[in-house]
């Protein structure tokens, strides 16, 4: 840590811990056990024997040597910018990838990942690999329904590819699309619109957003977001002040009424 703090030009602290990640785990896979402690004041140690004396005491590990991050930001898009995005494009393919971001939250690796055996028209819900190979079954919105239907029907080529997303036009036609296309449709379309922060994980955030400022339930968002840890939900709770200010005054309306009194 203190190697990499005295580096030119400085890595972020979110860098340093993801490095001292992969060192822990390095150290962990070639010697089997974790790193002991040192004499060094960055490092922390915690004792295995619970408050109550139970349990067998355990030698203590090199545990919390982390940099303190700073909060991040989301950063969604405003309803106007959504609609101008939204409004640069024409093929129904690329209205359902945005959709699905916008509307379900996925993220640009499990849009390319989607299978056609994973969709459930009828049903109105598609299984989506996440991170860690872990499978969700997501809803489907009625007019994203609709749009992969159009898709599918007057737009996908007649190919062998199992991807729901292939190209459509171009030497690449029918094969899947790749993370390289995505980007390049992306930028394209941030030019057309003149929407400069619309990114794939810019868009995901938006629907975080809007699901917390619709009153949906952490999780469910945890569970609709694939995440796995509840507190990367959490992240999403960061209301603006007009949003505290709503709140406010909705929760002010509902509380106990005080008389004033009468001035004589």
């Amino acid at each position: 840590m203190r190697h990499q703090l005295d580096q030119q030009p400085k890595p972020t602290p979110q860098t340093v811990n993801h490095r001292l990640v992969v060192v822990h785990g390095l150290y962990r896979f070639h010697y089997g056990q974790e790193i002991p402690p040192g004499q060094s004041h960055l490092q922390r140690t915690y004792s295995t024997r619970s408050p109550l004396g139970y349990g067998r005491p355990r030698r203590a590990l090199a545990l919390g040597l982390r940099l303190r991050q700073p909060r991040r930001a989301i950063v969604p898009l405003s309803a106007d910018e959504v609609a101008q995005f939204w409004g640069s494009f024409r093929t129904f393919r690329d209205l359902a990838l945005v959709g699905l971001m916008l509307l379900d939250g996925l993220r640009s690796c499990e849009v390319l990942a989607l299978r056609l055996e994973d969709l459930r028209l009828p049903e109105a819900h598609l299984w989506v690999l996440g991170k860690a190979n872990k499978k969700r079954v997501m809803p489907l919105p009625q007019e994203i329904s609709e749009v992969l239907e159009k898709y599918l029907r007057l737009e996908r080529p007649l190919t062998n590819s199992s991807s729901l997303f292939v190209s459509l036009k171009g030497r690449r036609r029918g094969r899947a699309m790749t993370p390289a296309g995505l980007r390049s449709l992306f930028r394209h379309h941030r030019l057309r619109s003149q929407i400069p922060h619309a990114n794939p994980h810019r868009l995901r955030h938006t629907f975080g957003t809007d699901m917390v400022r619709n009153g949906i339930s952490l999780p469910a968002l945890q569970h609709l977001m694939g995440h796995s840890q509840i507190r990367t939900t959490m992240l999403y709770v960061q209301l603006a002040p007009q949003d505290v200010w709503r709140e406010y005054a909705r929760a002010v309306a509902k509380r106990t009424r005080l008389t004033l009194p009468e001035v004589s």
